[in-house]
C-alpha cells in the first residue's frame, strides 16, 4: 500500500467516525432522548397507593431504559470504522440509510440484486465512504428530493447507483463536478479503480453510478 493510499485510508476512517458522531448526536436528540423522557414521566407519576400501577409503570420504565442502553451500545459500535469490514458493505449502507430523514427516503429506499464478491476491508471502507458522501451531496444540494440506492452485482462487477429524485418541478440540480465534495468522490473512486458516471434517467432525476470491477481487487 502506497503512502498516499495509506494516508487516504486513515483520512477516510476519521471522516466516517466524524459522520458516525453526528449520527449519534442526532439519534440521541431525536429518539433516545424521547425514550428516556418517557421513562422519566412514568417514574415521576408513580402513585404508591396503587401498587399494581406502580409495578406496571416501573416495569415499563425498566423496558424503556433498557432499550435506550441497547440503542446507545449499537450506536457506539459504529464509531469504529472497522465495523464496516465486520458487518459488510451492504449492511453498513443499510444502517447508514437509517439515519436519513424519513421525508428524504424513497420507497423502496434500498434494493440489492445479486451476490457481491469478496472485497478487502480497505476497498469496502472506500466504497462505503463514497456512498456516504454521495448521499450527503444530494441532501445538502436539495431540500425537496428523495433518495434511493440500487446495488447490482452482475458477474465480476459491483454497481452502486445513488438516485436523487426532485419532488418539486424545475428544482433539480445536476451534480456539480467542479464541487470540492464531488472531487473527493472522484478521487476516492480513482484510488480503488472504480469508475463514476452521472446521468439523468428521468425528468427531475439525477443518478450517480459507481462501478467497481472485481478484477481491480
Amino acid at each position: 500500500m502506497g503512502i498516499i493510499h495509506e494516508h487516504e485510508i486513515i483520512k477516510t476512517k476519521l471522516e466516517i467516525q466524524e459522520q458516525a458522531l453526528k449520527n449519534i448526536v442526532q439519534e440521541i436528540h431525536d429518539n433516545i432522548g424521547q425514550i428516556l423522557s418517557l421513562a422519566k414521566l412514568h417514574l415521576g407519576t408513580l402513585d404508591f397507593s396503587k401498587p399494581e400501577e406502580v409495578a406496571q409503570k416501573t416495569f415499563n420504565s425498566n423496558q424503556l431504559i433498557g432499550k435506550a442502553i441497547k440503542d446507545l451500545r449499537n450506536l457506539a459500535r459504529h464509531l469504529d470504522a472497522n465495523h464496516i469490514s465486520r458487518v459488510g458493505l451492504f449492511k453498513s449502507i443499510s444502517y447508514e440509510l437509517g439515519f436519513m430523514p424519513k421525508e428524504r427516503a424513497a420507497d423502496p429506499l434500498l434494493t440489492i440484486a445479486g451476490s457481491m464478491g469478496i472485497l478487502n476491508k480497505e476497498t469496502e471502507l472506500m466504497l462505503f465512504r463514497i456512498v456516504q458522501e454521495a448521499i450527503r451531496y444530494f441532501i445538502e444540494h436539495s431540500s425537496t428530493s428523495v433518495i434511493a440506492i440500487q446495488i447490482q452485482c452482475p458477474e465480476d462487477v459491483l454497481l452502486i447507483s445513488i438516485l436523487n429524485k426532485e419532488m418539486q418541478q424545475g428544482n433539480v440540480q445536476p451534480a456539480n463536478q467542479s464541487n470540492e465534495q464531488w472531487e473527493l468522490i472522484q478521487c476516492r473512486s480513482a484510488l480503488i479503480g472504480a469508475s463514476l458516471q452521472v446521468d439523468h434517467p428521468a425528468k427531475n432525476e439525477t443518478a450517480i453510478h459507481i462501478t467497481f470491477p472485481f478484477s481491480n481487487h
